[in-house]
């Protein structure tokens, strides 16, 4: 699939036969697909600048896009505009659907809950001392993280109180990213790759050439997370030290092809290793 503009954003919904990409482009356009090489339609003129977000609701039947003009708007599935949902002065670098289809969005310093119920007022909180520049919300738990340029992440319940911030790092947090089992999440920054427990707390840190990240992907058992570096690498990062335990038998992931066995009963200990 070749595009005419930079790519900024893309999200990817898969239900059953279902399978749609879309695609936020820097001229302010969107393109829709059913698959890595085919482009189905191009919205042009979307927003004015660039679509700096772009999610699909839970169900695939609604599209939400963000922008430079700080306009949110929703449309159909195959991309037929339906209404505009925020009208705000500045920038809006992110959006998230809630478990119940409201929009988090985060501008400025503040995160924002707008509902998608006509009538129903949007709620808002100061979450950072400089501007926010990424967030998430959790189905699996309801707990919504943020980073921004306050070299800080934090954590969120639905109501905007804060449950955890953690201390300022030497560079701005560029991406944050819920686990699907809502247990972890990623932080992304300059050479920099965190991974914390819901609570906020770090479990690992790593180093990484890629740049600063801009996008962070967790694959569908929650086992490995994807980056996007600003100078163009690609990043995956495993979770390892993960264990199951079945009987008298414990099975340990040390590494990411080598499982460990462990018979207590029957005093065997075992390495097993893989090419994957």
């Amino acid at each position: 699939m070749t595009l005419e503009q930079a790519p900024i954003d893309f999200d990817w919904f898969k239900s059953g036969k279902d399978q749609l990409l879309a695609i936020a482009c820097s001229d302010g356009s969107f393109v829709l697909a059913t698959g890595a090489k085919r482009i189905d339609s191009k919205v042009p003129e979307a927003h004015e600048g660039a679509v700096i977000s772009i999610k699909w609701s839970y169900d695939g039947a609604a599209l939400a896009t963000a922008g430079e003009d700080g306009l949110i708007k929703l449309w159909s599935k195959s991309g037929v505009y339906r209404s505009t949902l925020v009208n705000s002065s500045k920038a809006i670098y992110g959006i998230v659907w809630s478990p119940d289809n409201n929009i988090l969005y985060c501008s400025d310093k503040n995160l924002y809950i707008q509902p998608t119920t006509p009538g129903k007022k949007a709620t808002h909180w100061k979450a950072h001392d400089g501007i926010v520049l990424c967030c998430d919300w959790s189905p699996a738990n309801n707990l919504i993280i943020s980073g921004g340029e306050d070299l800080k992440y934090r954590v969120w319940d639905s109501y905007g109180r804060q449950l955890y911030c953690s201390a300022a790092y030497d560079h701005v947090i560029t991406s944050i990213k819920w686990n699907p089992s809502g247990e972890i999440f990623a932080v992304g920054s300059f050479e920099m790759i965190r991974i914390c427990d819901k609570s906020g707390w770090s479990h690992s840190f790593n180093k990484h050439e890629g740049g600063s990240l801009m996008k962070l992907s967790w694959n569908r058992d929650g086992t490995v997370v994807g980056g996007a570096g600003g100078n163009g690498s690609v990043l995956f990062g495993y979770i390892v030290d993960r264990s199951l335990n079945c009987g008298n038998i414990e099975i340990s992931l040390d590494e990411t092809n080598k499982i460990n066995v462990v018979d207590c009963l029957h005093e065997m200990n075992d390495e097993l290793d893989f090419k994957d």
